[in-house]
């Protein structure tokens, strides 16, 4: 049963293919968020629905932006999105890497508004899904298999994701979500749903991908090391996804 404290290892295999009824309903249940940054250049990511209005992503994923300001806001489905829609950034969390955003003169059908998981049971399956602007979709899949706070990393990781809008080391210790990835895991996953396909509901919400070697305190995860120095994994790329759980991305949103 999830406890707050939760460490998703989800061994996955990526796809550009959906292979089940409720992989393809998650599409519907994601929004693309695009704006454009400092220079000009489009930045997007993912966004999931907490309700009708009020959406959450990955706090990096707004990065350039400051409460206040505008982004574009479209429906996932598969093989198309829908026209974007303008929302407002309300709140922003760098050191949760958390931030939402509220339509204002448009709402979401509410069949877009996922359940969000209150339970769950370890060897649950975990789906992750990114949509880009033509509408191409990724899926990763795994299980739930662990409990873990949020890892510290490395000095050169830290310094490489600030880059990016994100500084793992500067975020509390507070429970995160992981998967350990079959295959490496391009960008744009960033704020979209880590979802619970036997529960049917969001599990948490992606916020980082990173190496094994990125752990700046690898013996805490013996057992994921284990698991990485099988020959299993010897052809694969030792890739891990984390994640903001459910817990804390509803705790958050109170209010707004």
């Amino acid at each position: 049963m999830y406890q707050g404290k939760e460490l998703a290892i989800a061994y996955l295999n990526n796809s550009n293919e959906l292979h089940t009824k409720q992989e393809s309903e998650l599409a519907g249940y994601q929004v693309r968020i695009s704006y454009k940054a400092k220079d000009s250049n489009i930045t997007s990511g993912m966004g999931v629905p907490i309700t009708e209005q009020l959406i959450v992503t990955a706090d990096h994923v707004v990065r350039d932006l400051e409460v206040g300001q505008g982004v574009n806001v479209q429906m996932g489905d598969l093989g198309r999105l829908s026209k974007p829609v303008t929302a407002k950034l309300i709140m922003r969390s760098p050191e949760k890497d958390l931030a939402y955003i509220k339509l204002s003169k448009h709402t979401l059908p509410s069949k877009a508004v996922p359940i969000w998981c209150d339970k769950q049971q370890l060897g649950d399956k975990v789906t992750m899904m990114k949509l880009t602007g033509a509408a191409k979709v990724s899926t990763a899949s795994g299980t739930l298999s662990g409990i873990t706070d949020r890892p510290r990393m490395t000095d050169s990781f830290n310094i490489k994701a600030a880059q990016n809008g994100a500084e793992p080391n500067s975020m509390l210790d507070e429970p995160v979500n992981f998967v350990l990835l079959h295959r490496n895991m391009q960008g744009g996953f960033s704020g979209g749903a880590m979802f619970n396909t036997n529960k049917n509901c969001v599990t948490g919400i992606s916020s980082m991908v990173a190496s094994f070697n990125d752990l700046a305190q690898p013996q805490r995860y013996e057992s994921v090391k284990e698991a990485l120095n099988r020959k299993y994994w010897s052809q694969n790329s030792k890739v891990l996804a984390f994640g903001i759980p459910t817990k804390t991305v509803l705790q958050y949103a109170k209010g707004l």
